[in-house]
Order: structure tokens, then sequence, then C-alpha cells
């Protein structure tokens, strides 16, 4: 009789008990909150990647700035043939006791024609052409050339030289922008991408 009467007074208890149970399996469901469900994963792609990318992004600037001035300093102008300009001077006039003097036959054929060219320019200025630089040194301090009995203080006013460097460093430093730009942006969407597949693991559980 007793065993038949605690038989059927277990069946509600175990009932409710496994009630409570389902009911507490599913409340224990954690939430899709969007992030990483690896720990190793979610640290290098929400720190190193981002980290790696702003340090990619400030290199990258100015490897492309350098690259792009290579490849567009011809074409705009920004470089090219050295300028001289002359001061005449005064009968015994020397502009520093240091100046030397350079005879007018020593320059190249370039340097002559710039030399007169100076000569007959209300700016006292001119370019030296091509490649026919070939007092350079002297030209760079300032030298006292006589042509025709007048005496001029000749210097180089600018080398305007170019640039020298690969122009792959144009490409090289674009790429690794967008590359830095892509790091940058991988948690947020590495986030939206775990919270996703939670949703999904979650709802097939149910």
């Amino acid at each position: 009789m007793s065993g038949d009467d605690g038989g059927p007074s277990d069946r509600p208890e175990d009932g409710r008990r496994r009630e409570t149970e389902t009911g507490s399996d599913t409340a224990e469901d954690p939430p899709a909150t969007g992030e990483p469900t690896e720990s190793e994963e979610s640290y290098l792609l929400t720190y190193a990647a981002p980290f790696l990318g702003v340090l990619l992004i400030a290199s990258g600037i100015p490897i492309a700035l350098v690259g792009g001035y290579v490849v567009m300093q011809d074409t705009l102008g920004l470089c090219g043939d050295p300028d001289i300009e002359i001061r005449t001077l005064e009968d015994g006039e020397r502009p520093a006791s240091t100046v030397g003097d350079l005879e007018y036959d020593e320059l190249s054929e370039t340097e002559q024609r710039a030399l007169r060219e100076a000569i007959d320019s209300p700016l006292e200025e001119a370019t030296v052409d091509g490649e026919g630089l070939e007092n350079e040194a002297a030209l760079l301090e300032g030298v006292v050339i006589e042509v025709d009995g007048q005496e001029y203080y000749v210097r180089i006013a600018s080398l305007n030289s170019c640039l020298e460097a690969e122009p792959l460093l144009f490409p090289i430093g674009s790429v690794a922008i967008l590359v830095g730009i892509a790091g940058v942006l991988t948690p947020p969407i590495y986030r939206k991408m775990a919270g996703f597949e939670e949703r999904i693991q979650r709802d097939r559980r149910r």
C-alpha cells in the first residue's frame, strides 16, 4: 500500500521538476550580443587587426605622397633645370673677400648662353637648359665673371632638382592605405557577423 501510494505521489513532482529544468535551460540561452565566440579570434580581430591597420595607414600615406610627387613633378613643372642670377658690379666692387673669379671661357656653352640671357633680362635671371652645368660647385658659391669688360657676380639661384625615388612607391603606399582601412573596419564587421551567427545557432536549438 505504502509503495503504491509513494509512486503516484512522486509523478507530479517529477513533472514539475522536468518543467523547471526545461525552463531554466531555456532561460540560460545566451542572448545574441554580437560579441565574438572565441577569445583568441576575438583578440586578434578586435585589437591586432585595427592596430596593424593604423600602422599601415600611417606608413602608407607618406609613401604614396612621395611616389605621387615623383610621378607628377615633371608634368607639373615642379622641378627642372637650374636658374642663375647675376648682379652688375661697380668698378673695383667685390661681393665678398672669399668670392673667387671664373673666366668666361671656362664656362660651358650652355652656361655662357644662360649668362648672356641673364645679362639681357630685366630680371637678371636665366635658366641653364639641359645638362650643361659644368661649374655647379663654383656657381653655387658665387663667382665674379667678366663679360665684354664688365664684371658680374653670378651664382645659382635655384637648382630645381627633381626628387629621385621609385615610382612604385605610389601604388605600394595606396595598397597599404586600403589594407589599413580594411583592418580598422574589421572589428565592427566581425561583431556583426558573430552576432548573426549566434542568432542562427540559437534559432536552430529552439
